[in-house]
Parts: structure tokens; C-alpha cells; sequence
């Protein structure tokens, strides 16, 4: 059952009556009932005589976030802030962006809040504080995330309780401090990994893409879907086959890792010819070995695992040496 307050404040909304109006309304039919009904219980019988109905919403765990769903609600703790980033945009109008992190038991997600949104952070919502989220949307991001965005009718505030959630420090411990583990192919599962592989195969395609200079988002005709028409800015996204002799997995690097991996900036490789540009990645990736960390996903198109390159780690003959040695230690002792 929805809190009175919470009744209060949908039926002052729907009914265009006072508060003062519906707690007089409230009291006359607990006096009507002979005080045998909550507060509460008479609020739902004064909504249903007004012809307003109450539901109570339903929130959707973080794991179950899938790209393209709408009116999503939310509960989670905020457990990290971004700076605040302002910037300019084509028509010369400021503009700025600060980026919330929300978590509850089971993952976390990204929240960017735009213009004046960014002025509920320090204020109605801070860091360590327990949010509600209602009616906002998911998306990708262009590192094949899933992100979270209010658009015009999406709504943030401070929840009434903790709902038993994990602390801010627990929360960024369990989905930011940790180390991945390394990992044969051939085990590999949903989740944060490390692995050791040579690239077998990379996948033709255009490799630079227009992106949104402020959310990075993905651009459709110079268009963001947040920001309206603006100067983009290019991205480089690679794909291929990794393989380590036990198995092979698509790999995707996106920006800094596509540039790192291949040693040229995409602005550079903007101004090639296609055919030059493919020429070029696939010379210097085709059989580089590599030491990864990212994240193992599923693609739900092509029920798949992708693993999508957090981190290109230099790779350390010495200490791969001993790690192979150690294995192989393992192996025959065991």
C-alpha cells in the first residue's frame, strides 16, 4: 500500500482539490466507517469515489535493463558523482552535464542529468543517498553499454528509505574496484575478465563514427538525441576475433583502446580512404598477442558472448613467463 503522503500527493495532482480538502474527505469516511480504516485505507476509498486509481509502482532490478526499454523505474544508491562538464553547443547556447552512478544488489548504471537537472546534485540528492527513478528510458552507449536518461518526463528524487541497500563504499568496491580475473576463451561467462589472446580476425567496416561531443552518444545525420544538432566529434570502433588456443571470442575496442591498440588517432584515420583505412588496421592488428580487461556480454541478436575492451593492458613477457610456468607447474604436479 502507497504511503498517504504519497496518495496526498497523486490525488491533490488528479483531482484538483487541496490537500486540506482530500484530509477532510480522508476523515470523514474513517468517521463514516467508524474509524475501523487506516488513514491509508480510507485515502484508497476516497481515490476510488473520486474515480482515481492508485497503483503502486513497480521497480526493475539494474541486471534487467535492456537497451530500448521505456518507462523504466529504478531504485538504487548513487554511489559516484562525475565533475560537472559545461559546454558549448553549435547554436551558442551553454549547456552542461554531470554524470550519476546508481547501483543496487545487482549492477550499476550510468545517469547523465543535463542543464538544470545538474543542479539537483549537492542539493535534493547527494552522494551515498538512495534514489527513485521513474519513468525514464535505456539506450547503448557507444561502448556497448546500457545507460540510463530521464528525456522530458523522466523524474529523480531521494527515496523515503534505504530499502536495506549496500552503503556507497560497498557499492563502488563490488562494481569498481575489482580486479578481473584472467581466464581461458573457452570459460568465459558474463562478467569482468581478463584474457590473453592473438587477434585471428578483424571485421570490415567504416571503423570512424560521428559521436556526440558532449554525452559521446551516437549521431544520426549530425543529430544527438540529446543534444540537437552539433559539431561531431569521430570515434574509432574495431571488431574482430581474439583466439588463445582454447577458444575465440568477437572483441570490440571502442575510442582510446581502438586508437591505443592500433597506434593511430581517428581523426587521422578520418581523412583515409576506406580501403587505405582497412588496409592499414588490419596490417597492424592481424596477429598482435594481447592481454584485455573488459567485459564479457551477450549479444541478443546473435546469442552470442562479445567481450567489450575496457583496458589494453602492455603485455609483460616476464610475468606472462611465469605465469605460464606456474600452470605448467600445476599441471604436472597435479
Amino acid at each position: 500500500m502507497l504511503q498517504l503522503d504519497k496518495i496526498l500527493e497523486i490525488l491533490e495532482k488528479k483531482s484538483g482539490l487541496n490537500k486540506e480538502e482530500l484530509e477532510r474527505k480522508i476523515e470523514e469516511k474513517q468517521k463514516e466507517l467508524s474509524g475501523l480504516l487506516s488513514r491509508e485505507g480510507a485515502a484508497y476509498l476516497v481515490a476510488k469515489e473520486l474515480g482515481i486509481e492508485l497503483k503502486e509502482t513497480s521497480f526493475l532490478e539494474i541486471k534487467d535493463l535492456v537497451s530500448g526499454m521505456k518507462r523504466i523505474n529504478l531504485i538504487g544508491r548513487v554511489f559516484k558523482i562525475s565533475e560537472i562538464h559545461e559546454f558549448e553547443r553549435k547554436d551558442g547556447s551553454k549547456g552542461k552535464v554531470i554524470n550519476i552512478f546508481i547501483a543496487d544488489p545487482t549492477g550499476f548504471v550510468r545517469l547523465p542529468l543535463w542543464d538544470e537537472k545538474t543542479n539537483l546534485i549537492g542539493n535534493e540528492i547527494k552522494l551515498g543517498d538512495v534514489v527513485k527513478i521513474r519513468n525514464c528510458f535505456a539506450r547503448e552507449n557507444i561502448f556497448g553499454d546500457v545507460e540510463i536518461s530521464l528525456g522530458k518526463y523522466g523524474i529523480i528524487e531521494k527515496a523515503e528509505k534505504d530499502y536495506g541497500l549496500p552503503s556507497a563504499e560497498e557499492m563502488e568496491k563490488k562494481f569498481l574496484r575489482v580486479l578481473p580475473e584472467r581466464k581461458e576463451i573457452k570459460d568465459l561467462e558474463e562478467g569482468v575478465y581478463e584474457i590473453r589472446g592473438t587477434l585471428v580476425q578483424i571485421f570490415k567496416g567504416e571503423y570512424v563514427f560521428p559521436i556526440c561531443p558532449v554525452c559521446k552518444s551516437g549521431l544520426k545525420e549530425n543529430k544527438c538525441e540529446e543534444h540537437g544538432e552539433v559539431e561531431p566529434e569521430h570515434a574509432l570502433v574495431i571488431s574482430g576475433i581474439i583466439d588463445d588456443g582454447s577458444g575465440n571470442i568477437r572483441v570490440v575496442f571502442f575510442r582510446e583502446n581502438a586508437e591505443k591498440v592500433v597506434g593511430i588517432k581517428a581523426s587521422d584515420l578520418k581523412k583515409m580512404e576506406r580501403e587505405e583505412r582497412e588496409k592499414i588496421i588490419k596490417e597492424r592488428l592481424l596477429g598482435l598477442e594481447l592481454v584485455l580487461r573488459g567485459k564479457v556480454k551477450k549479444n541478443k541478436i546473435f546469442e552470442r558472448f562479445e567481450f567489450i575492451v575496457d583496458e589494453v593492458r602492455d603485455l609483460d613477457v616476464r610475468k606472462e613467463s611465469k605465469k605460464i610456468i606456474e600452470e605448467l607447474k600445476n599441471y604436472l604436479s597435479g
